[in-house]
């Protein structure tokens, strides 16, 4: 697979890097540093002799401190590149810290430095050949995605809502940029004037609403722009807000720039544009120009343009697995950190959640701009600012008192959080913190007392052709890699006893206390009573009874006693797997347990005797009518709905989120890597190791001030 593409390390002779030199603390602190520039390791202020030719000296854009690194690689021989983030780099700004999976790098000059050439302008001013079939398509499929998910080089913004005015009137845009900017000072002729371009924008298209658009940076109060201390004319509607390029992009008829991204976003969008500097995209014929470089000679489209900045000058990174990646890999990684940050752009507060859980769901519930507090009363959440628009969050079924009154303060849903179908290596009651979680706003999937976002997507949803493919891969998936929720129980051949021809039974037990049992079971609401019941209904079958591991690690309720398991169970097994069990079982029978549904994914017929939320859907045998759930469903539509759409996965290694076939693929690198001595200790923890995690948890759940 190509990645990044066709220029990398251009200029090398063999196409290695095997040290890279940097004068820059920042650089150095960069992540994936390494892995953008395909390099063993760095070296920060290297001192002469330290670094060879097959090595590299990079700087950072046209920098002042980039002066040192340039005079180290001339003087020793070494080559030397120009790092610039990518045009689709990350959800919020890099000023706040926020990560870049995109990376360019120029062995020539740089690509907003239009006083002399760069690797990106090569690229375009390239023989015919440099275009391929397979990478215009690429370009294509990109800007499709872009555009239809509102994607630019920063996305923490909300969409811009409809602009007022009457819809016949031509809307032109003004985009202001940041004072003193490089690609300003380096794009242009002369001093960016913004007073100027409103004032062309205007004497160009009279009868037409003028907007101005002021710069990310500004709006956070980081840089000055080009307005500070400009007068603009009071019929230009002036845009204060941070709010998402692209969606404001598409409500204009024509823009106007001066070296700004936004241009080229434009042109994406079929708008005309007009330059007064010399961004990268200008020049090539696709722009107003009002400035002319004369070494841009070519002729060229806007894919063309895409798949030059985009695809052949631009390297990406997955963050999951730090390793090279195409656009669209990167592309389908931010969509997923916009998709969690629209969810919950809200101000968030946590009522009555445990200290220690608190640091363990907090990247879940926070988003760039909102706030997350955590309350233990109405009183506290009133003094730290809880108003009409704000949401509640609460664990599970829990209803602390107040609980009503906040909710009708808020005038906002409740959100009920629980943990995911595919948690974690590890328990829960361990203080393992989770991989996946889920925030319900109608209910919450084990209470079939209400309708929740769950039964309402497996009611109604619409399953693509894709989401079923995708489900039948992760299915797969699942069973081979033989992934369980917690994953913290070795895998090893189960030996049973049955005679020839006996039905095998698989009985999982639960933890008593559990909300899914007070909530989800009728007459049979204990591990006791379905255990007879099954044996009852069977009477001549194998019957094997699994502990559930929060039971048999002694951290929650539910032990059945001896003379039970004696009298109606052929079999008691604790250190084997789920799915150790489920290799073995005809059939499982069970309350409501998680087991049930692990039990379809590897094709066990299931006997429920409670109402989970995989019940009703005619795949199980069910004890009592769901009468809400009228729908039929696939093996595959369930799985996409609870498995795809429902939950939120979150990889703690990386800081994103990501979806659950990735989660999978790092559940099952957790667990291969818990096998060992050091792995087994985590997952079977001391009471003292146990006490010393949740202290932790808590220190830093307190830490969090909000």
């Amino acid at each position: 697979m190509r990645f990044g593409g066709l220029f990398d390390n251009a200029s090398r002779s063999d196409g290695s890097i095997v040290i890279i030199g940097t004068f820059s603390k920042g650089i150095h602190r960069l992540r994936f540093l390494e892995v953008f520039l395909d390099a063993e390791g760095s070296c920060f202020n290297p001192a002469a002799g330290a670094l060879d030719a097959k090595d590299l000296v990079v700087g950072w854009g046209l920098k002042a401190n980039t002066a040192r690194a340039r005079s180290f690689s001339s003087s020793n021989g070494i080559p030397y590149a120009t790092l610039e983030d990518g045009f689709v780099r990350s959800l919020g700004l890099g000023r706040e810290g926020a990560v870049s999976i995109s990376l360019v790098v120029d062995f020539e000059g740089i690509y907003f430095d239009a006083r002399r050439p760069s690797t990106l302008e090569t690229i375009l001013n390239g023989g015919e050949g440099t275009f391929t079939a397979r990478v215009l398509q690429e370009a294509e499929d990109a800007i499709s995605y872009i555009l239809t998910n509102r994607i630019s080089k920063y996305n923490g913004a909300p969409a811009f809502q409809v602009v007022d005015g009457d819809e016949e009137r031509k809307k032109v845009l003004v985009v202001d940029q940041v004072k003193n900017d490089a690609s300003v000072i380096y794009g242009m002729e002369q001093t960016f004037d913004l007073e100027l371009l409103v004032e062309m924008a205007l004497a160009e298209n009279p009868g037409s609403d003028v907007y101005l658009k002021l710069h990310p940076e500004t709006i956070a109060g980081f840089r000055k722009g080009g307005s500070s201390g400009v007068t603009i004319p009071r019929s230009v509607k002036i845009i204060t807000e941070d709010v998402n390029s692209i969606s404001l992009l598409e409500q204009m008829d024509k823009v106007y720039v001066a070296t700004s991204l936004m241009g080229f976003e434009a042109l994406m969008l079929g708008r005309e544009v007009v330059c007064i500097g010399m961004p990268f995209y200008a020049g090539w014929g696709v722009t107003d120009d009002r400035m002319v470089c004369k070494r841009r000679i070519r002729k060229r489209g806007v894919v063309e343009i895409f798949a030059a900045a985009y695809i052949l000058y631009s390297r990406y990174v997955n963050p999951h697995t730090s390793e090279r990646c195409d656009i669209m890999t990167a592309l389908k990684v931010l969509k997923t950190q916009i998709d969690h940050n629209e969810r919950r752009r809200r101000n968030i507060y946590c009522f009555g959640i445990r200290h220690w859980k608190r640091y363990n769901i907090l990247p879940f519930l926070k988003s760039r701009g909102n706030r997350v507090a955590f309350v233990k009363s109405v009183e506290e959440a009133k003094k730290k600012g809880i108003g009409k628009g704000d949401e509640v969050v609460v664990w599970g079924a829990r209803t602390p008192e107040g609980l009503s009154e906040l909710v009708a303060l808020v005038e906002t849903p409740l959100l009920r959080m629980e943990d995911g179908f595919l948690r974690s290596v590890g328990l829960g009651s361990d203080f393992i913190r989770p991989s996946s979680l889920v925030l319900d706003s109608k209910g919450i999937y084990f209470d079939p007392n209400v309708p929740s976002e769950l039964e309402n997507i497996l009611n109604d949803a619409e399953f693509s052709l894709s989401q079923r493919e995708v489900a039948r891969r992760i299915q797969k998936k699942i069973v081979s890699m033989r992934l369980s929720k917690y994953n913290c129980e070795r895998g090893r051949s189960l030996s049973v006893g049955a005679g020839k021809g006996q039905k095998i039974l698989f009985i999982p037990g639960q933890v008593a206390d559990d909300a899914s049992i007070s909530k989800g079971c009728l007459d049979i609401a204990d591990n006791a009573s379905l255990i007879r019941a099954v044996r009852e209904e069977n009477p001549g079958s194998y019957i094997i009874f699994k502990p559930h591991p929060d039971v048999s690690s002694g951290n929650r309720k539910g032990k059945v006693g001896e003379e039970i398991l004696s009298e109606y169970c052929d079999q008691v097994v604790v250190n084997a797997s789920i799915p150790d069990c489920l290799d073995v079982a005809d059939e499982v029978h069970t309350m409501t347990s998680l087991v049930g549904f692990e039990a379809l994914l590897r094709g066990v017929p299931v006997h429920v005797y409670g109402r989970p939320f995989y019940a009703g859907w005619g795949l199980t045998n069910d004890r009592y009518a769901i009468l809400r759930r009228t729908r039929q469903l696939s093996l595959d539509e369930l799985i996409a709905g609870a498995l795809l759409v429902y939950p939120e996965y979150y990889d703690w290694e990386s800081g994103f989120f990501t979806g659950c076939e990735q989660m999978i693929d790092k559940l099952n690198e957790q667990k291969k890597s818990s096998e060992g001595a050091k792995g087994l200790k985590r997952l079977e923890p001391s009471y003292l190791e146990r006490q010393v995690r949740k202290m932790i948890l808590i220190i830093k759940g307190i830490s969090y001030v909000h």
